[in-house]
């Protein structure tokens, strides 16, 4: 089993991955091989976000990565599915929702180029081995359930940009966009041009595929298409993020996504239709129901979702079924460290 262990860094405590006698650590093992990332010993910037006039610590490394997105990364390349009942699981989630709850952040996309103004002459070939280490390790399947994890929250909460010590609510918009951007170009490169994706890839893996995950091609072709169906339906049920080809056209051309730009390379007018079709087809197709956007609403307007929920006057009525669904099914939803 995978544990958790504090480490101090000036005045701030971050939950730490640690080596288990069982599973190696994917976090440590690039540590490791690139001398350079996410490290026990490295210290970390110390920065600090104001909630509720309460100042709650905050660290980034080289690359920009706190410790939520570490937690991302190591569930991403480890292949853990969050419907899998395990033990091992459900310790990593369960871990990655109070870290969500305690106001830790997601500050950049997988593979977004975000360099650290401490060593920053260093940081291309150090991010060219990360990047390559995680196209080698993830899972298309795992990075959708990933996202769909994701959406049960409210976004606005879990994501972060600081610029001048100050958070930027419009670049909290554009990280978010980033994110999701990155996720659906991934999948249309692992669909549309599969044999392009299979050859980019090292056939070496630190952490091979789940021996449950292989199946046969037609089969997991379904399963794909069956996962991105649902991923899509979990976007729009969210209801924060609003897609523009003009945006995304800025976006792919931004310094900040050059690693999903070089593997777009001659692929982009496709990727831009494949967008565009989604995008028509949710316009033409969807259309929400009076109880759908009563949920949208009382997440977007109470003060703190999920956790006002239980101050709505008609709360000790409500049923599993409907508590299930104004949380978006997640089954952490009032759980927390108290």
């Amino acid at each position: 089993m995978t544990h958790t262990i504090s480490q101090a860094s000036g005045s701030a405590n971050r939950p730490r991955l640690c080596r288990s006698d069982h599973q190696p650590n994917i976090l440590e093992y690039i540590d490791t091989t690139l001398n350079d990332s996410f490290s026990s010993r490295l210290k970390l910037q110390s920065t600090t976000t104001t909630t509720n006039n309460t100042s709650i610590p905050n660290g980034y490394d080289q690359f920009g990565n706190t410790i939520v997105d570490q937690y991302l990364l190591y569930i991403l390349c480890q292949k853990l599915n969050p419907n899998r009942i395990d033990n091992r699981t459900e310790h990593l989630y369960h871990s990655l929702h109070q870290l969500f709850i305690s106001n830790s952040k997601i500050s950049k996309s997988f593979f977004e180029y975000s360099p650290s103004l401490i060593n920053r002459s260093n940081y291309q070939s150090l991010f060219n081995n990360y990047t390559s280490f995680i196209w080698n390790e993830f899972d298309v399947d795992i990075l959708l359930e990933l996202a769909c994890f994701i959406l049960k929250y409210r976004l606005r909460d879990i994501f972060t940009t600081v610029t001048n010590n100050k958070t930027n609510i419009n670049s909290i918009r554009q990280k978010i966009l980033g994110y999701f951007v990155e996720i659906i170009a991934i999948y249309y490169l692992f669909t549309n041009h599969h044999e392009f994706f299979i050859n980019s890839r090292s056939k070496d893996m630190l952490f091979p595929y789940p021996s449950s995950t292989l199946t046969s091609q037609d089969y997991q072709k379904d399963k794909d298409t069956s996962i991105f169906s649902k991923f899509l339906r979990k976007l729009y049920d969210n209801g924060e993020i609003s897609f523009d080809i003009r945006q995304i056209k800025l976006l792919l051309q931004s310094d900040a996504y050059q690693f999903l730009n070089k593997k777009l390379e001659n692929k982009k007018i496709g990727f831009i239709n494949f967008f565009d079709t989604i995008l028509r087809y949710q316009r033409e197709t969807s259309c929400r129901s009076l109880k759908s956007i009563c949920r949208l609403y009382i997440k977007t307007h109470i003060k703190q979702f999920p956790d006002d929920i239980k101050h709505l006057s008609l709360y000790p009525s409500m049923n599993d079924q409907l508590l299930a669904y104004l949380t978006y099914e997640n089954k952490y939803a009032f759980e927390s460290y108290v």
